[in-house]
């Protein structure tokens, strides 16, 4: 009954398809801006999590806020050294065992100054193990040469850098690093050179060479000076400057041969295989770079593991990989959100207009509404059938709008509107537009035409209702 009524109404009244075209118009524009805003925070965040950043960043933690480029300071020295992750071997089991973990890179970051010919400029190294870093960051795609393998010297770099040095496969390149009491060099070769599939100035900023190299290079080992003070007081007394050398080999006894038995799997040789292990891998990574299964889960599994660091006490923290990128995402990021709330100012706007006209539209029915009650319809019948009229508007608006915004957003997409501004290839992500209507998209158009729905029947309706149904038929509201 109510819902008959109220599509009677509906259609009886001009007014209410001027107001369903209007909103129809508006649900559109807002769909398309959100499907645009989207799938350009998708493209940039695919092409960097599948091309440096992963999902999760593991890094160290004392109040820097590290990326993969460091604190990214202007000033040099200590205070932008990159502190290891400690303790490795815990940190990494614990994030090996989360259920969602795909795969895990160990890295190595820091700034060196690269020299080939007669061309000296500093550069973002990153230290990794190569097959492995290739095999997850599947955006990666190697032009020229072949990945460095365990044991093996070598760079690889985007093709930007590789263009900008003039170097090519089998070239030479030198590394030169000083922390201010020492002063290392290296030089290794061009073993690959690679493309992004993306523009984005972020990838002319840095090479990739095998992990031993830089961790030479910058002096990082798992070393320290517990190892001297554990010793015994027997072993450091060859140490005292008194010792009489003339005495040392006093004990010793001829031998007639010397032979070498068979080693055998002992205590001695597991605990010789940790203490190897942990000198490799102990103290000697900056970050750990977390592939998963599914990227979507990427907050809560960081929630999960930052619980976990705290539970235990370890100097490290997960973050995402917005941060783990460093200032260009971030800036990316806040400029599209600047332009996404510019956008908003003037959908808002429009959305005023819409509920305006819905409360109007109850407002202007008034002496209906005082007729109503006066043949005995009770407040809460009327109030059923104005709050199924506006809801049947608002949901027939709703609807309409996504249709055109889905045919809208295909159009758009077939188009193969492409950008050569590198500005906007950075801001969307790619060089090609592409729209796509999600989900959780149509979730949110549908949220609005529900908010429209309530505040086009809410107010106009309590505040005919209390006017009398005498005053109402006279036309006072």
């Amino acid at each position: 009954m109510i819902l008959k009524l109220a599509y009677r109404n509906v259609i009886s009244r001009k007014s209410s398809i001027v107001i369903i075209l209007f909103m129809s118009f508006a649900i559109t524009l807002f769909c398309i801006a959100n499907a645009i805003f989207d799938s350009t925070e998708y493209g940039v965040q695919n092409s960097f999590v599948s091309s440096f950043t992963g999902d999760v960043l593991i890094r160290p933690k004392n109040g820097v806020q590290y990326s993969l480029f460091g604190d990214e300071n202007p000033f040099t020295g200590k205070f932008s050294e990159i502190e290891n992750l400690v303790p490795y071997t815990e940190v990494y089991q614990s994030v090996k065992d989360n259920s969602e973990t795909k795969a895990i890179l160990g890295q190595i970051s820091g700034i060196v100054r690269m020299e080939y010919e007669d061309v000296m400029s500093p550069i973002y190294l990153f230290g990794i193990d190569g097959d492995d870093y290739l095999e997850a960051m599947s955006s990666i795609r190697i032009i020229e040469g072949h990945t460095f393998v365990d044991g093996e010297k070598g760079i690889m770099m985007p093709e930007v850098v590789a263009e900008k040095w003039g170097v090519k496969v089998g070239d030479v390149v030198q590394f030169s690093y000083s922390d201010g009491s020492f002063f290392r060099i290296r030089a290794v070769p061009v073993t690959a050179v690679l493309d992004y599939r993306t523009d984005n100035e972020i990838f002319s900023r840095f090479a990739l060479v095998d992990a031993a190299t830089l961790r030479s290079l910058l002096d990082l080992g798992s070393s320290s000076s517990s190892a001297v003070e554990n010793l015994s007081a027997e072993k450091t007394s060859l140490l005292d400057d008194d010792l009489d050398w003339s005495t040392l080999f006093d004990d010793a006894e001829d031998s007639d041969a010397i032979f070498e038995e068979e080693q055998t799997e002992t205590e001695e040789n597991f605990a010789a295989e940790e203490i190897e292990e942990d000198f490799e891998y102990g103290n000697s990574w900056n970050f750990l770079l977390v592939c998963l299964q599914n990227p979507k889960k990427a907050k809560s599994t960081i929630k999960k593991l930052n619980k976990l660091f705290r539970k235990n006490g370890w100097p490290v923290e997960a973050a995402d990989w917005r941060h783990a990128a460093g200032s260009s995402a971030l800036y990316l990021y806040w400029l599209r959100l600047i332009f996404n709330i510019g956008i908003f100012i003037l959908l808002i706007a429009g959305f005023i207009v819409v509920a305006n006209s819905l409360v109007i539209k109850v407002l202007d029915r008034t002496n209906e509404i005082g007729t109503l009650r006066a043949i005995g319809a009770k407040k809460r019948f009327i109030s059923k059938q104005l709050l199924a009229e506006t809801f049947m508007m608002t949901i027939t608006s709703g609807i309409i709008g996504i249709l055109i915004g889905f045919v809208l957003a295909r159009v758009l997409t077939n188009a193969h509107i492409s950008f050569t501004n590198s500005f906007l290839v950075q801001l969307f992500g790619s060089r090609d537009l592409k729209i796509f209507i999600t989900f959780s998209n149509i979730l949110k158009q549908i949220g609005l035409v529900i908010l429209l729905g309530i505040i086009g029947w809410a107010y106009p309706v309590v505040t005919a209702l209390k006017v009398s149904p005498v005053k109402a038929m006279m036309g006072v509201r």
